[in-house]
Protein backbone atom coordinates (compact mmCIF):
# COMPACT_ATOMS: atom_id res chain seq x y z
CA UNK A 1 0.00 0.00 0.00
CA UNK A 2 2.75 2.18 0.59
CA UNK A 3 4.61 1.57 -2.78
CA UNK A 4 1.63 2.73 -4.60
CA UNK A 5 1.20 5.68 -2.61
CA UNK A 6 4.95 6.86 -3.55
CA UNK A 7 4.50 6.08 -6.84
CA UNK A 8 1.88 7.71 -7.73
CA UNK A 9 3.06 11.11 -6.47
CA UNK A 10 6.05 11.70 -9.30
CA UNK A 11 3.58 10.60 -12.06
CA UNK A 12 0.77 13.35 -10.77
CA UNK A 13 3.70 16.04 -10.49
CA UNK A 14 4.68 15.32 -14.15
CA UNK A 15 1.48 15.23 -15.45
CA UNK A 16 0.71 19.09 -13.91
CA UNK A 17 4.22 19.87 -15.48
CA UNK A 18 2.83 18.72 -18.81
CA UNK A 19 -0.18 20.91 -18.54
CA UNK A 20 1.72 23.69 -17.81
CA UNK A 21 4.10 23.11 -20.90
CA UNK A 22 0.92 23.02 -23.06
CA UNK A 23 -0.77 25.90 -21.47
CA UNK A 24 2.12 28.01 -22.62
CA UNK A 25 2.91 26.93 -25.66
CA UNK A 26 -0.64 27.65 -26.44
CA UNK A 27 -0.93 31.21 -25.40
CA UNK A 28 0.31 33.85 -28.57
CA UNK A 29 3.97 35.60 -28.04
CA UNK A 30 3.84 39.52 -27.92
CA UNK A 31 5.19 40.90 -31.14
CA UNK A 32 7.94 43.18 -30.44
CA UNK A 33 6.00 46.31 -32.60
CA UNK A 34 3.40 45.83 -29.71
CA UNK A 35 6.28 45.41 -26.59
CA UNK A 36 8.04 48.93 -28.11
CA UNK A 37 4.51 50.42 -28.24
CA UNK A 38 3.97 49.58 -24.51
CA UNK A 39 7.34 50.49 -23.77
CA UNK A 40 6.55 54.24 -25.41
CA UNK A 41 3.01 54.58 -23.47
CA UNK A 42 5.41 54.13 -20.14
CA UNK A 43 7.60 56.17 -20.49
CA UNK A 44 5.44 59.02 -22.00
CA UNK A 45 4.55 61.29 -19.01
CA UNK A 46 0.97 61.51 -17.93
CA UNK A 47 -1.28 64.75 -19.18
CA UNK A 48 -0.90 67.25 -16.37
CA UNK A 49 -5.00 68.24 -16.08
CA UNK A 50 -5.97 71.65 -15.68
CA UNK A 51 -9.05 71.56 -14.92
CA UNK A 52 -8.25 73.57 -11.39
CA UNK A 53 -6.89 76.32 -13.80
CA UNK A 54 -9.52 76.46 -16.61
CA UNK A 55 -11.93 76.76 -13.81
CA UNK A 56 -10.51 79.75 -12.24
CA UNK A 57 -9.97 80.90 -15.78
CA UNK A 58 -13.89 80.98 -16.54
CA UNK A 59 -14.65 82.28 -13.18
CA UNK A 60 -16.40 85.18 -13.17
CA UNK A 61 -15.11 88.09 -11.09
CA UNK A 62 -17.09 89.63 -8.03
CA UNK A 63 -19.14 92.40 -8.63
CA UNK A 64 -18.52 95.22 -5.98
CA UNK A 65 -21.97 95.91 -4.27
CA UNK A 66 -22.46 98.73 -1.54
CA UNK A 67 -24.93 98.05 1.09
CA UNK A 68 -27.26 100.18 2.50
CA UNK A 69 -27.88 101.59 5.41
CA UNK A 70 -25.67 101.07 8.85
CA UNK A 71 -23.05 98.73 9.19
CA UNK A 72 -23.47 96.56 11.87
CA UNK A 73 -21.31 96.35 15.51
CA UNK A 74 -19.68 92.76 14.65
CA UNK A 75 -18.17 93.82 11.22
CA UNK A 76 -14.57 94.71 10.84
CA UNK A 77 -13.08 97.24 8.62
CA UNK A 78 -9.49 97.96 7.73
CA UNK A 79 -5.85 96.29 8.25
CA UNK A 80 -6.74 96.46 11.67
CA UNK A 81 -10.13 94.88 11.71
CA UNK A 82 -11.80 97.39 13.32
CA UNK A 83 -15.16 97.64 14.49
CA UNK A 84 -17.76 100.28 14.13
CA UNK A 85 -17.41 101.02 18.21
CA UNK A 86 -13.98 100.44 18.12
CA UNK A 87 -13.29 103.16 15.45
CA UNK A 88 -15.25 105.76 17.70
CA UNK A 89 -13.64 104.55 20.92
CA UNK A 90 -10.03 105.53 19.28
CA UNK A 91 -10.98 108.65 17.63
CA UNK A 92 -12.06 109.97 21.30
CA UNK A 93 -9.18 108.61 23.09
CA UNK A 94 -6.89 110.04 19.95
CA UNK A 95 -8.01 113.44 20.38
CA UNK A 96 -7.71 113.17 24.78
CA UNK A 97 -4.44 112.54 23.85
CA UNK A 98 -4.02 115.49 21.77
CA UNK A 99 -5.29 118.04 24.27
CA UNK A 100 -3.53 116.76 27.21
CA UNK A 101 -0.28 115.79 25.61
CA UNK A 102 0.54 117.97 22.32
CA UNK A 103 4.10 116.43 22.74
CA UNK A 104 2.64 113.13 21.05
CA UNK A 105 1.74 114.58 18.01
CA UNK A 106 3.92 112.60 15.91
CA UNK A 107 2.06 109.19 17.54
CA UNK A 108 -1.00 110.26 17.38
CA UNK A 109 -0.83 110.76 13.72
CA UNK A 110 0.48 108.09 13.23
CA UNK A 111 -2.40 106.04 14.93
CA UNK A 112 -5.08 108.31 13.16
CA UNK A 113 -3.95 106.90 9.77
CA UNK A 114 -4.74 103.65 10.72
CA UNK A 115 -8.37 105.03 11.85
CA UNK A 116 -8.67 106.74 8.18
CA UNK A 117 -7.86 103.14 6.78
CA UNK A 118 -10.40 101.78 8.67
CA UNK A 119 -12.66 103.93 7.80
CA UNK A 120 -12.61 103.77 4.08
CA UNK A 121 -12.77 100.60 4.10
CA UNK A 122 -16.11 101.05 5.84
CA UNK A 123 -17.49 103.90 3.53
CA UNK A 124 -16.56 101.52 0.84
CA UNK A 125 -19.17 99.00 2.02
CA UNK A 126 -21.58 100.91 3.29
CA UNK A 127 -20.91 104.57 1.90
CA UNK A 128 -24.48 106.03 3.26
CA UNK A 129 -23.86 104.95 7.01
CA UNK A 130 -24.88 108.13 8.47
CA UNK A 131 -22.52 107.72 11.26
CA UNK A 132 -19.65 108.15 8.69
CA UNK A 133 -19.88 112.22 8.69
CA UNK A 134 -19.58 112.26 12.44
CA UNK A 135 -16.77 110.34 12.70
CA UNK A 136 -14.90 111.87 10.23
CA UNK A 137 -15.72 115.44 11.52
CA UNK A 138 -14.67 114.54 14.69
CA UNK A 139 -11.39 113.37 13.46
CA UNK A 140 -10.99 116.61 11.48
CA UNK A 141 -11.89 118.78 14.62
CA UNK A 142 -8.43 116.62 16.19
CA UNK A 143 -6.46 117.78 13.61
CA UNK A 144 -7.49 121.19 13.51
CA UNK A 145 -5.81 121.22 17.32
CA UNK A 146 -2.44 119.76 16.71
CA UNK A 147 0.13 122.02 15.24
CA UNK A 148 1.92 121.20 12.65
CA UNK A 149 1.67 121.71 8.44
CA UNK A 150 0.76 117.77 8.34
CA UNK A 151 -1.88 117.88 10.80
CA UNK A 152 -3.28 120.81 8.95
CA UNK A 153 -3.23 119.17 5.48
CA UNK A 154 -4.66 116.67 7.34
CA UNK A 155 -7.61 118.75 8.55
CA UNK A 156 -8.01 119.86 4.55
CA UNK A 157 -8.22 116.54 3.40
CA UNK A 158 -11.41 115.26 6.10
CA UNK A 159 -13.09 118.77 5.11
CA UNK A 160 -12.73 118.05 1.41
CA UNK A 161 -13.94 114.53 1.86
CA UNK A 162 -16.94 115.91 4.00
CA UNK A 163 -18.29 118.55 1.33
CA UNK A 164 -17.55 116.11 -1.69
CA UNK A 165 -19.19 112.74 0.28
CA UNK A 166 -22.08 114.58 2.48
CA UNK A 167 -22.62 118.01 1.03
CA UNK A 168 -26.14 118.11 2.20
CA UNK A 169 -25.30 117.14 5.70
CA UNK A 170 -24.57 119.98 8.39
CA UNK A 171 -21.09 118.87 8.47
CA UNK A 172 -20.66 119.25 4.79
CA UNK A 173 -22.30 122.84 5.04
CA UNK A 174 -19.99 123.76 8.05
CA UNK A 175 -16.82 122.12 5.49
CA UNK A 176 -17.80 124.77 2.88
CA UNK A 177 -17.41 127.02 5.61
CA UNK A 178 -14.35 126.23 7.32
CA UNK A 179 -13.06 126.29 3.08
CA UNK A 180 -14.38 129.73 2.36
CA UNK A 181 -12.63 131.53 5.74
CA UNK A 182 -9.50 129.00 5.83
CA UNK A 183 -8.71 126.11 8.49
CA UNK A 184 -7.33 127.85 11.54
CA UNK A 185 -4.17 126.94 12.33
CA UNK A 186 -3.35 126.43 16.47
CA UNK A 187 -0.87 128.63 18.28
CA UNK A 188 1.22 126.51 19.58
CA UNK A 189 2.34 128.59 22.84
CA UNK A 190 -1.80 128.66 23.14
CA UNK A 191 -3.17 126.43 26.09
CA UNK A 192 -5.94 123.97 24.01
CA UNK A 193 -9.27 123.90 25.56
CA UNK A 194 -10.07 120.32 26.61
CA UNK A 195 -13.44 118.61 25.71
CA UNK A 196 -14.36 116.32 28.76
CA UNK A 197 -15.05 112.32 27.46
CA UNK A 198 -18.93 113.13 27.43
CA UNK A 199 -18.17 116.25 25.11
CA UNK A 200 -16.39 114.50 22.81
CA UNK A 201 -18.88 110.96 22.93
CA UNK A 202 -21.68 113.73 22.09
CA UNK A 203 -19.89 115.36 19.09
CA UNK A 204 -19.76 111.30 17.47
CA UNK A 205 -23.21 110.30 18.93
CA UNK A 206 -24.49 113.15 16.99
CA UNK A 207 -26.02 114.69 20.05
CA UNK A 208 -24.07 118.13 19.43
CA UNK A 209 -24.02 118.88 16.00
CA UNK A 210 -21.48 121.68 15.14
CA UNK A 211 -22.15 125.38 14.27
CA UNK A 212 -21.51 127.03 11.26
CA UNK A 213 -18.48 129.54 11.61
CA UNK A 214 -18.68 133.27 11.79
CA UNK A 215 -18.70 134.68 8.58
CA UNK A 216 -15.42 137.01 7.81
CA UNK A 217 -15.86 140.25 8.38
CA UNK A 218 -14.87 142.50 5.88
CA UNK A 219 -12.12 144.42 6.28
CA UNK A 220 -13.12 148.49 5.69
CA UNK A 221 -12.34 150.02 2.10
CA UNK A 222 -9.57 152.84 2.94
CA UNK A 223 -11.57 156.30 2.42
CA UNK A 224 -9.13 158.06 -0.74
CA UNK A 225 -7.48 161.60 0.86
CA UNK A 226 -8.50 164.38 -1.09
CA UNK A 227 -5.51 166.27 -2.35
CA UNK A 228 -6.07 169.87 -3.46
CA UNK A 229 -4.42 170.88 -7.09
CA UNK A 230 -3.06 174.46 -7.19
CA UNK A 231 -4.47 176.62 -9.06
CA UNK A 232 -2.26 178.11 -12.21
CA UNK A 233 -1.58 181.99 -11.72
CA UNK A 234 -1.85 183.68 -15.02
CA UNK A 235 -0.40 186.21 -16.15
CA UNK A 236 -1.80 189.43 -17.42
CA UNK A 237 -0.37 190.14 -20.83
CA UNK A 238 1.14 193.55 -21.79
CA UNK A 239 -0.70 196.57 -22.94
CA UNK A 240 0.27 197.75 -26.54
CA UNK A 241 -0.90 201.08 -25.49
CA UNK A 242 1.50 201.78 -22.92
CA UNK A 243 4.63 200.06 -24.51
CA UNK A 244 3.34 202.25 -28.08
CA UNK A 245 4.71 205.80 -27.90
CA UNK A 246 2.30 208.16 -29.08
CA UNK A 247 2.10 210.15 -32.12
CA UNK A 248 4.29 213.20 -31.82
CA UNK A 249 6.12 212.33 -29.26
CA UNK A 250 9.88 212.15 -28.79
CA UNK A 251 11.81 209.73 -27.26
CA UNK A 252 15.39 210.21 -26.07
CA UNK A 253 18.70 208.41 -27.39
Amino acid sequence: MFTTTHARKPRTFFAALGITAVAIGVLPLASPASTAKAAAAAAKPAPVKHAANKAAATKKPVGYHPKNGLAPADEYFGRLQMSVLGVRNKVKDLGLDADIHPEHDKAILGNALWVEDAMRDWAKKYPFDRWLPRYAYALEQMYERIPGDDAHKRAVKQVSYLTAYFPQTVYGKVGRAKLAIGIPVPDPSATPAIDTDLERLALLDGKVTPTLPPAPTPSPTPTPVATSTPTPVSTPAPDPAATTPAPGATTKP
